[in-house]
């Protein structure tokens, strides 16, 4: 009978599946959302500022993987970790396939998507999509943009960010800029003025 090291075992796939998971939230995208775990229930309730309240029925995101055992016999422990690392970047893809979905679904039921109509990417662009979103404002009035995202596929960045480097010296951008902060503070402010206080 060969010998069996069930704790040695336990341990490499514990291991390994702590290594999925820092690859999962390492990434740029996903690792920026906060996530919590639910351990009951067949579906999800969330609302938005609006209040208008959506269920979601749980979805199931199964992965599946194989290792070689000729490849486990070669290269021992390293040829899980290559293959949960196939795995991770295929659920990557799931998982970011899955967000944009959702959030395409949400901007259109509030009213927020920006459609280019063919359109290349231009200040004119950039400043209507700003226009459609909620800026919140520090205690000196500046705008914090900390949660404000622009996801983007690489080859489209490669163009885009020389073209955004180019508007810091534009003169009408900038002042249309300042012209849509300005009455975006004044909104922050509607709304702040506006809020119920709850002891």
């Amino acid at each position: 009978m060969l010998p069996d090291f069930p704790r040695i075992k336990e341990r490499l796939l514990r291991l390994a599946f702590i290594g999925y998971r820092r690859r999962i939230n390492a990434d740029g995208l996903i690792g920026q959302i906060a996530a919590m775990p639910y351990f009951e229930g067949e579906q999800f309730a969330s609302g938005d500022v609006e209040w208008h309240i959506e269920e979601s029925p749980a979805e199931v995101k199964a992965i599946s993987y194989e290792i070689q055992r000729s490849a486990i016999i070669d290269r021992g422990p390293a040829a899980l970790v290559e293959s949960l690392e196939n795995a991770a970047q295929i659920h990557l893809k799931e998982l970011h396939e899955l967000l944009f979905r959702k959030h395409s679904e949400a901007t259109e039921r509030v009213g927020n998507a920006v459609d280019a109509l063919g359109r290349p990417f231009s200040a004119d662009l950039y400043l209507e999509m700003l226009e459609k979103i909620q800026i919140d404002f520090d205690a000196s009035g500046r705008p914090d943009t900390s949660g404000v995202r622009l996801v983007m596929h690489p080859d489209v960045a490669e163009r885009v960010i020389p073209l955004m480097q180019q508007w810091e010296n534009d003169e009408d951008f900038q002042r249309r800029y300042r012209d849509l902060m300005l009455r975006k503070r004044d909104e922050w402010r509607d709304r702040e003025s506006n809020r119920k206080l709850v002891d």
